[in-house]
């Protein structure tokens, strides 16, 4: 009888191990698979942080072609990099942010007078407008002057010149700094006496520092 009893006892453990066993194994389970989305999250987390970079601004270049060169636009440079005021006037060696595609970027006006507004106005105008010049106001200028020799430097000497990079005849304006000291049109289709004259009054408010490489270059 305590044979039996034995027996049955110990048919009765391995019964009531074997209902367990699954039922923990599974719990056990339940508990490794929710912990899997959680590492997802943070892995996906660090995955889509955006990165910037950093450029350099060498001699020539302007905003627009840096914007396309870097799959850019001027609009998102200019709100990149605070410490451009104008977005007419950046300078040899500056550094500017070119922000990631997906990084959210605060939205800053452009001047009313940078060349991006100032470019779509004035072709709005009709070319007849465009051309409108005070040149007879300017006085006659010697050849050979200072400003001759900045011509040369900046734009090769030709006062017409026009490449479509945003600065205009021989001393290369945009088109804000021209309006700015009283331009009329576009800069290049100015007489070279006029844009003499308003070259003069731009070095006056700025210095030669208006011309930065060419400028340094001549000893100005």
């Amino acid at each position: 009888m305590k044979i039996a009893a034995t027996a049955v006892a110990v048919a009765s453990a391995l019964l009531v191990s074997t209902a367990i066993g699954p039922v923990a194994s599974a719990a056990t389970n339940k508990n490794v698979k929710s912990t899997a989305p959680t590492a997802k999250v943070v892995a996906a987390a660090v995955q889509v942080a955006p990165v910037a970079r950093m450029i350099v601004v060498n001699p020539g270049d302007y905003l627009t072609m840096l914007a396309e060169g870097n799959n850019s636009s001027v609009q998102r440079l200019y709100d990149a990099n605070t410490g451009i005021e104008n977005p007419d006037l950046i300078f040899p060696g500056q550094e500017l942010k070119v922000p990631d595609e997906k990084e959210a970027i605060a939205h800053r006006d452009m001047p009313v007078a940078s060349a991006v507004a100032q470019q779509v106005q004035v072709e709005a105008q009709g070319a007849t407008s465009a051309r409108t010049s005070v040149s007879s106001d300017a006085p006659t200028v010697a050849s050979g002057s200072v400003w001759d020799q900045l011509a040369a430097c900046e734009a090769g000497g030709n006062w017409s010149i026009n490449t479509g990079n945003g600065y205009y005849g021989g001393l290369q304006f945009t088109l804000s700094s021209w309006q700015g000291v009283g331009g009329a049109g576009y800069p290049n289709q100015a007489s070279r006496e006029e844009q003499i004259l308003r070259g003069q009054m731009l070095q006056a408010r700025s210095g030669w520092g208006a011309w930065p490489a060419c400028s340094s270059r001549l000893g100005l």
